[in-house]
């Protein structure tokens, strides 16, 4: 996980672009507009907006004084957050939107600011405690969606699993459909029914999100690409490119400004 308290210096700054991780924006001052494919969403102070991964959007507000908080996770814990984790992780394309207390979301960003820093004592523990209450007032009053109430195979879920934990190791279908104890092409067609994606590809955007913390954790790309598993640097520029609109170099320098 990782975070951002952002201020837009011109109007509608960015470009289209999409993540492979989750993103949550709440709007703490001024009003911010997101534009997707299906449409477009404006977020006054309070308003919060949850995308997730793989959904192409840009972001910016009129007013350079405007400012709002997010954060970016590349799933939602199951130990932790069981219900949130049971609705979305395998989602993809998708967006949420909600209201929350704008005192109490400015609260936390200052907590992140004061408490959450890369030096501070604790500070990263504080980050996965402040990321936590984050998310929890701004989705603990989301209303399930219909499609959302589908319950997903235990199968599923154990092989999203063990592609979080084995995420560097060369594995394929044969693999996880074996943890799902499903054939491989029933598993690939449970899997593209449930996700909309192929198992390939989402073991590849787990593996994209760890690669962009090893970025930002000051890795080399050559050694965020091996610490990723990707089987070469080559390979993971061309992947990262086609996935974010930017090179790993330049995400690495530049991680929000995309």
């Amino acid at each position: 996980m990782w975070y951002e308290s952002m201020t837009y210096p011109t109007s509608y700054c960015t470009k289209m672009h999409r993540h492979s991780a989750w993103q949550l924006t709440a709007s703490l001052f001024g009003t911010f507009r997101f534009r997707m494919e299906k449409g477009e969403i404006l977020l006054p102070p309070g308003d919060w907006i949850l995308f997730s991964p793989e959904l192409l959007h840009d972001a910016g507000s009129d007013s350079p004084r405007s400012r709002a908080m997010q954060i970016f996770f590349r799933r939602f814990p199951h130990d932790l957050l069981p219900e949130l984790a049971n609705r979305f992780n395998l989602r993809r394309g998708i967006f949420r939107t909600g209201h929350g207390s704008t005192e109490r979301f400015s609260q936390i960003a200052e907590d992140f600011l004061q408490k959450a820093g890369d030096t501070a004592p604790f500070g990263k523990s504080w980050r996965s405690v402040l990321g936590l209450e984050f998310a929890l007032t701004a989705l603990s009053s989301l209303k399930e969606e219909p499609e959302e109430q589908q319950e997903v195979l235990p199968g599923i879920i154990r092989a999203l699993e063990f592609m979080e934990e084995h995420f560097a190791e060369p594995l394929g279908i044969a693999e996880f459909a074996e943890v799902a104890g499903l054939s491989e092409s029933r598993f690939a067609t449970v899997f593209r029914n449930e996700t909309g994606i192929t198992p390939m590809h989402f073991f590849n955007t787990v593996r994209l999100g760890h690669a962009q913390s090893f970025l930002l954790n000051g890795s080399s790309v050559d050694d965020a690409a091996r610490l990723a598993g990707f089987s070469s640097p080559q390979y993971f520029c061309r992947y990262f490119r086609k996935q974010t609109g930017v090179s790993p170099g330049f995400f690495r320098s530049n991680p929000f400004a995309h």
